[in-house]
């Protein structure tokens, strides 16, 4: 969270009530990726970048973690659109290595299928990773009795009171495969966002979740 706020107590007589105020930018941020295209064997001539061995590679140019750091809906197309321009189309270091010794043209390679993908532009209305919001309130009275050998505190909190929509927990993100599909960095508009929305979860309370109340009375003795 980059900001975090907590209004004080507020007491009058016996009576007090807790206000706690939320408004983060949570830490998400995800790695722009070229999808495995599941189109049969000989992944590495499609989206092996780096020649390692290893297939579904960052876009090139795009480092770990850039979407939300440098990289957001506002210009996730111009990152697309020159990848497209300049590595979509050619062939990956593997398809490099049978070209340089004569087993095979950029020809034969493109006509197999055998080069990096083109990749989908964003919607236009593409949105970022959402903000975490929250506005929590508790009401609390204590009174005693027996000369304080007794005490009972009743209270009634209310967690997320405006019943803000939030999005983006670490257990529903949108995803950083660029299918252009909804759910992820290129193919979610708002509408699409709400399968990332939190639900109301289990337990009395899920980090922004739905409007929830919770009653409690305490007994001391």
């Amino acid at each position: 969270m980059r900001m975090r706020w907590l209004c004080g107590i507020l007491a009058i007589g016996l009576a007090a009530a807790i206000l706690s105020v939320i408004n983060a930018k949570a830490f998400a941020s995800t790695t722009l990726t070229v999808p495995n295209t599941a189109t049969g064997a000989g992944e590495i001539f499609r989206t092996d970048f780096t020649g390692d061995g290893t297939t579904q590679d960052p876009l090139p140019g795009t480092h770990v973690g850039n979407f939300d750091r440098g990289i957001d809906a506002s210009n996730i197309n111009k990152v697309i659109s020159n990848y497209n321009t300049n590595v979509a189309g050619l062939p990956t270091p593997a398809g490099q290595v049978l070209i340089q010794n004569n087993l095979m043209t950029q020809a034969d390679l493109v006509a197999l299928g055998g080069v990096a993908p083109t990749l989908p532009l964003a919607p236009p209305d593409q949105v970022n990773y959402s903000w975490l919001k929250a506005f929590d309130a508790t009401l609390a009275w204590s009174h005693s009795f027996f000369d304080g050998r007794l005490s009972v505190k009743p209270s009634v909190a209310f967690f997320n009171l405006p019943n803000f929509a939030n999005f983006d927990l670490p257990t529903s993100m949108m995803s950083g495969l660029l299918t252009g599909s909804t759910g992820s960095i290129n193919g979610t508009n708002y509408a699409g966002h709400l399968v990332n929305r939190v639900g109301v979860g289990t337990g009395v309370y899920t980090l922004g979740s739905p409007r929830e109340a919770e009653f409690g009375l305490k007994i001391i003795f």
